[in-house]
């Protein structure tokens, strides 16, 4: 399905905005050519062919300095995000809903499931409201998680950020995770300590992630150990808009300092391998998104570790389970 310009054509135009740039996820690269002349009926219009990963990041100030406008395609604002230009974002929702059959919810109920937390990614926000209807109809009880400042929506989960699961954590017994893929129903069940279900709309069925968690914990854990006798650490600080955080970067340089370990700050736009590999550091602590030390693990020939994994490996911090990296608030940039 095509996005809808219009909205953005209208706010731009009434502002007087003339120059934009617009970005398109992969996924949405195939329709450039429309997006672009249709935009271009009106403005000036470039295009970034860089990866970029959702609201958090807007490119590098060298690519959209010259712009009175950014337009982009398929994710949602980040409201606590200081954009250093006007940003107008126009989410992917699914439009075509898939039936999931009653059966589907045996595995909650016979688990002794009733209340039930839901949660989603921002592409099936509103297929999560039709689950809500269906599962009352079946008898169970539903909440939806509660937003905070970095989140939009009620019920809406990101790869950093996990606050709609424990905003609710006191009154449900179980979550449901609307979504395909795995990785939020991960996120969620290592930020809460309750059951967690993946309802993939691929397969049309729930599925219990416990067993998905295990195996990241074991990866997870065999990469800390691997660091343990790290003396020499990178400390990197994502120059992404929405992944900013050099105070926590500062923090972490002083933890490693304290404890006889040599770090250098790092700031980069992209975490590439072979940049740190020629650095001859011994770990990297990355502060940016914590997909990447997660989802990329496998490209690194040392450990990455996110922020809470070093202060784990190197006893600064001792708690009981494992703590998801999750980003509330950023630093401005200048």
């Amino acid at each position: 399905m095509k996005l809808d310009l219009s909205s953005a054509i209208e706010e731009i135009t009434k502002n007087g905005g003339r120059r934009v740039l617009l970005q398109l996820p992969d996924g949405l690269k195939p329709d450039v050519f429309s997006y672009f002349t249709e935009l271009s009926k009106h403005f000036s219009v470039i295009v970034t062919s860089e990866a970029f990963y959702g609201a958090c990041d807007i490119g590098n100030k060298d690519v959209y300095e010259g712009v009175d406008y950014i337009v982009q395609l398929g994710h949602s604002e980040i409201p606590n995000i200081k954009y250093p230009r006007p940003v107008i974002f126009i989410e992917k929702r699914i439009e075509k809903f898939p039936e999931i059959p009653d059966s589907a919810y045996e595995i909650l109920s016979k688990n002794g499931y009733r209340k039930i937390g839901l949660l989603c990614s921002i592409q099936y926000l509103d297929m999560m409201y039709r689950v809500q209807i269906q599962l009352e109809r079946l008898g169970f009880s539903t909440v939806i998680g509660k937003q905070d400042r970095r989140m939009k929506y009620p019920g809406q989960v990101l790869g950093c950020n996990f606050s709609a699961a424990h905003s609710i954590s006191g009154e449900v017994d179980c979550y449901l995770v609307v979504s395909t893929g795995k990785f939020h129903g991960i996120g969620t069940q290592l930020s809460s300590e309750k059951p967690v279900f993946i309802l993939d709309l691929n397969l049309r069925g729930i599925e219990d992630i416990s067993a998905e968690t295990d195996r990241f914990l074991r990866k997870r854990y065999a990469r800390i150990y691997q660091a343990r006798d790290a003396k020499r650490v990178l400390v990197v600080v994502d120059s992404k808009i929405g992944q900013y955080r050099m105070r926590l970067a500062e923090t972490l340089m002083s933890q490693a300092r304290e404890m006889g370990i040599e770090p250098v700050l790092i700031v980069a736009n992209e975490a590439k391998p072979s940049d740190f590999e020629n650095m001859m550091c011994d770990a990297v602590v990355f502060t940016g998104c914590p997909r990447v030390p997660i989802d990329e693990e496998d490209k690194f020939k040392m450990p990455v570790l996110t922020p809470q994994e070093f202060q784990m490996v190197f006893g600064l911090k001792k708690p009981s389970r494992y703590i998801m990296d999750e980003i509330v608030a950023v630093d401005p940039i200048n």
